[in-house]
């Protein structure tokens, strides 16, 4: 379990990273409208990544509130993720 919370965190930072890279690839306008999307998911990772030191952290007994709120911003993350891939500019 703690591997697959681990990967998924890490999963988010490839997400952060490929809206960045749409972001410098796009026109202005659609970097206008992915831009706040991008501010939600660096602010959900920064979240997903303090509660990974959290958990990492704990004790058993506080491990599955620490998970539940991991599990929390991580869904965020992917429904912000589908959000921005909207504004992507197409590929060729």
């Amino acid at each position: 379990m703690k591997a697959q919370l681990q990967a998924e965190v890490e999963n988010m930072q490839s997400m952060v990273d490929e809206v960045k890279l749409q972001m410098h690839l796009g026109a202005k306008e659609a970097q206008y409208k992915i831009q706040p999307h991008l501010d939600e998911l660096e602010q959900g990772l920064r979240q997903a990544k303090e509660k990974w030191g959290q958990f990492e952290n704990s004790t058993e007994s506080a491990w599955e509130d620490i998970q539940n709120g991991l599990r929390l911003s991580l869904k965020s993350m992917h429904q912000a993720f589908e959000k921005a891939k909207k504004h992507f500019p197409e590929q060729e």
